[in-house]
């Protein structure tokens, strides 16, 4: 009994000083991903004024250099591409734990499929895995059952085979300005230029987690007494009228700013790279009409600005 004591006390020992090998590992595993949008919240770099979130079509729609520069106000775009509106109200958390709140919120909805269940819309694990040297992250994970309760304690828990890879190749899409839009300024593969169909907007569907984290995102921001404004940034399609009414429906402070009719002139498909987001002649022009909201709503809330 007293050697299988000792036997036992020698390999956790071991284990222990093994796991702690591991720690060099999670240090450098933040140099493997390109976007350090994420990492720059964690580490209280995010303290701007105006705060973009959505999905890519706040990330390649929304100019946020020019809102900065027309509103002389610091902005910077969080969209994420494929991103979910529970990985967007995550992302809003995080900003305020370690920066100072913004002024103004603006987030993006993706017209009818942001409260269904969507495959391309998903709370993006991938870009908390090079970051699970935060303990908080790696907090994040295990509550979200993506990994194992050991790895609170265990560096090893935390890695997987995806962050023994070599770093990632940047892309055309990780091409991002100053601020943090990445404009789609290349030319997309194909764009049927008709309009697509008007597709029936069924609430059955909606997935209620997805609501709640909807609802959050706004209650934080009425909380904090952030300015919130709504978009559904144009698609090359019939604007669903049915999601812009359950959308009205779901703000829970009269304060918020929903804004759902776009220009005529994105009846035309030159302005688009595909179906659900703009090029960059479109993005521009878009954000100019948003730019023209924004102004007047704070001229209007405060004059002296």
């Amino acid at each position: 009994m007293k050697q299988f004591i000792q036997t036992t006390l020698v390999f956790l020992l071991l284990f222990f000083l093994v796991d702690k090998l591991f720690y060099w590992k999670l240090q450098s595993l933040p140099e493997r991903e390109l976007d350090k949008r994420l990492e720059w919240i964690l580490e209280g770099k995010m303290n701007k004024k105006i705060l973009i979130f959505g999905s890519s079509r706040a990330q390649h729609n929304l100019y946020s250099d020019a809102i900065q520069d027309s509103l002389k106000m610091t902005t910077f775009n969080l969209g994420y591409r494929g991103c979910n509106i529970d990985f967007q109200l995550f992302l809003l958390k995080k900003a305020l734990k370690h920066n100072k709140k913004p002024k103004i919120v603006v987030l993006t909805l993706d017209d009818y499929k942001t409260f269904l269940p969507e495959k391309t819309l998903q709370f993006r694990y991938d870009k908390l895995y090079s970051l699970v040297k935060y303990q908080e992250i790696t907090n994040e994970l295990i509550a979200r059952n993506d990994f194992s309760p050991f790895a609170f304690g265990w560096y090893c828990a935390r890695l997987g085979k995806e962050q023994f890879l070599s770093r990632k190749e940047k892309t055309k899409y990780d091409n991002w300005t100053a601020a943090g839009t990445v404009l789609l300024d290349f030319t997309a593969a194909d764009l049927d230029k008709k309009k697509y169909s008007l597709v029936h907007y069924n609430i059955k569907s909606e997935l209620p987690e997805l609501i709640s984290a909807f609802k959050e995102f706004q209650h934080i921001c009425q909380v904090e007494n952030i300015k919130l404004y709504l978009l559904v940034p144009p698609n090359f399609a019939y604007k669903n009228k049915e999601f812009v009414h359950r959308v009205k429906g779901l703000i829970v402070n009269e304060a918020t700013k929903f804004y759902y009719e776009n220009s005529n002139e994105f009846e035309e498909s030159k302005y688009f790279y595909d179906a659900s987001h703009l090029n960059k002649k479109g993005a521009i022009l878009y954000t100019n009409e948003i730019i023209k909201r924004l102004k007047t709503e704070i001229q209007l809330n405060n004059p002296n600005h």
